[in-house]
Parts: C-alpha cells; sequence; structure tokens
C-alpha cells in the first residue's frame, strides 16, 4: 500500500508568448491579431525563495533528514551514506551555489525524509518557472509507506511474507496510518502556507493507494506529473509486488472495503477499492492487462502470483522465494545471504 499526497503551490505568472512568424506579420498588417499563446505560463519564482521557505516549512515540521536538491540537473547535494540530521548540509550545498543557482531555474527539486509514529515518508518539492497554464507552479510531493511493511535487513522474501501477511488483514491498524498521513499531508501544507505567505496553497491529494497486479510493467512517472511518488524514486523496495499482491488480496476479500484508491504501476487511478464488485470472478489478466485475486490461474491458484511466479514459482520459491530473491539473489544472495 501506498499513502500519496499532492499539495500544489500557484503563485503569479504571465503568459509566454511566441515570436510572430511571417503568416503572422501578414495577418496583422490586415488588421487582425494573430494567437500568439503557448499555452505555458511563467512566474517569477526564484530559487533562493523556493529553498528558504523550504527551509522554515520543515524546521516546522521537524524534518531534517535530507535527500537530495537538484536544480536544472546539476545535483548541488546527495545523501549517498544515508545520514541523519543533515538538513543543514543541504542548504549550504546550495548558498555556496547561490550566485549560479539562486534566480531563475527550469526545473528545482528538493527531498527529505521523516519518520513518524510509524510511517516512513519521503517529502519533495518540485518547482518550475514555466509550466503549462491550469498546473501549479510548484508542487509538493509526500509518498509514504507503513514502516512495518517494509523489508527489513537480513530478510529473505518468505520471512517477510510470514511476518508482513497477517498485517495486512489488520483494517483498524491500516486506517489509523492513513488517518495519520492525512494529517501529515495538512500540516506540510499549513506550514508550507506561513513560510510562502505570497502563494496559493491547496491540498490536491492525500490518499491510501493499492496496486493492482499486472503483467504490465509501466514506467514511474516523471516529477512533473500529479502521480509521482517520491517514495518508489528514492526507497524503491525489491519486495514492491509481493507487498502490492498482499495487500491486494487481503483488501479485496474484506467484506467491508475501506474506500482506498486502486492504481496501475503508472499511477494512474483505475476505480475505488470500495466499488469493486465482492463477486468478481477473476480468471486471469483482464483485457487491460490487470490480475485478479482468487482465481485458478494467474493469481491464487497455482499461476503466476500464488502458486506460480509469486507464491511458488518466480516470487514465492522461484525469483523471489527461493530463486533470485528468496533463497538467490534477495533472500540469500546479495539482498538476503548478501548485502541485505
Amino acid at each position: 500500500m501506498r499513502l500519496h499526497g499532492v499539495i500544489e503551490l500557484s503563485v503569479p505568472g504571465e503568459r509566454v508568448l511566441r515570436a510572430p512568424n511571417l503568416w503572422d506579420k501578414v495577418k496583422r498588417a490586415f488588421g487582425g491579431e494573430p494567437d500568439l499563446a503557448t499555452g505555458k505560463v511563467k512566474s517569477a519564482l526564484e530559487a533562493t525563495a523556493v529553498v528558504e521557505a523550504a527551509r522554515a516549512a520543515l524546521r516546522r515540521l521537524g524534518a531534517s533528514n535530507a535527500v537530495s536538491l537538484v536544480i536544472d540537473d546539476q545535483v548541488l547535494f546527495q545523501d549517498k551514506e544515508g545520514r541523519p540530521g543533515d538538513l543543514g548540509d543541504l542548504f549550504l550545498a546550495f548558498h555556496e551555489n547561490a550566485v549560479v543557482f539562486g534566480g531563475g531555474f527550469s526545473l528545482l527539486r528538493l527531498a527529505v525524509e521523516h519518520e513518524e509514529a510509524g510511517l516512513h515518508l519521503v517529502i519533495e518539492i518540485v518547482a518550475r518557472t514555466e509550466y503549462p497554464a491550469g498546473e501549479p507552479a510548484a508542487r509538493i510531493v509526500i509518498g509514504g509507506r507503513i514502516s512495518d511493511f517494509e523489508p527489513r535487513p537480513g530478510e529473505d522474501a518468505e520471512a517477510y511474507r510470514s511476518r508482513v501477511e497477517p498485517l495486512t488483514h489488520d483494517t483498524a491498524r491500516i486506517e489509523a496510518h492513513r488517518r495519520q498521513f492525512e494529517s501529515f499531508v495538512e500540516r506540510v501544507a499549513d506550514a508550507i502556507r506561513g513560510a510562502m505567505p505570497e502563494a496559493s496553497v491547496r491540498i490536491r491529494a492525500a490518499e491510501a493507494q493499492v496496486k493492482k497486479p499486472s503483467r504490465r510493467a509501466e514506467p514511474p512517472a516523471p516529477p512533473t506529473s500529479p502521480n509521482y511518488d517520491p517514495y518508489q524514486q528514492y526507497y524503491r523496495s525489491p519486495l514492491d509486488s509481493v507487498l502490492s499482491f498482499m495487500m491486494w488480496s487481503s483488501l479485496l476479500n474484506m467484506a467491508f472495503r475501506p474506500d482506498y484508491v486502486v492504481i496501475n504501476d503508472a499511477g494512474d487511478h483505475i476505480a475505488q477499492l470500495s466499488d469493486i464488485d465482492h463477486g468478481l470472478d477473476a480468471s486471469g489478466y483482464d483485457d487491460a492487462g490487470m490480475a485478479d485475486p482468487g482465481d485458478g490461474g494467474d493469481v491464487d491458484g497455482g499461476g503466476d502470483f500464488d502458486g506460480g511466479d509469486f507464491g511458488g514459482g518466480d516470487f514465492g520459491g522461484g525469483d523471489f522465494g527461493g530463486g533470485d530473491f528468496g533463497g538467490g539473489d534477495f533472500g540469500g544472495g546479495d539482498f538476503g545471504g548478501g548485502s541485505f
């Protein structure tokens, strides 16, 4: 399960016009008015203003663990060693380069991580000075996971599944974390309102998402997309697919389903979990390439997910369980008995 929040920041801007071409000049000569609109808006945001506002807001939230700062594809700070409490180092790195990067910019990304009451959160500010009309100048995107659902060092796929699967049935615990996440998104919005009074701040999303298992692997959404997940960008788990399957199977079989959002690999909304038919007969993959749990083939009954790729094949007893992930590269090799 993913926790996904988006806060939009809008500031005054001007329409970006293109240079008139020959036809435009001819049209104007005969009294016409050519349309020079590009569909884009340009704001007067400066990198220094965005970074200083981030400093004030993050200090108020108590988030002090920096991840990275990238301006126009130039990496000014990156925490490769996972050091805690290094947000001051990020701001120091920025001010050392403020002469070059303190003014206008094309794309600024500032990411920090934060842990709070059982949640592991990544907060990323994504700002642009030129952007499509109707979109905000900046977004604060918050990606979160329940800490107990994340793999532990040295944990192979089978141990992970045995530990986490019972937790996926604890609806009260999951719901408490969802409400906690919503509260955190509200606090982030309040903090940025205080730090950037000139901006209009709006919460666009604060939701729990469940990814529907699929054969089709979609590329992750880019940072400028509303579907962008910074947690997946910086802390992608090798057992993400295993967790998605367990959550999907558990939630789909509940008598009363929570109103979580069902997404695909690209983060697109498919449906509300509560709206999916309880009598669903999952017989493999549908026309959209989506897998349904409970069937006798691809998901539950000996196919790709439970007794095949996930259960006794590539994930359970093959690539994840007893092969590349479970007893091989991840379980008993690079991750399970090696790197992890």
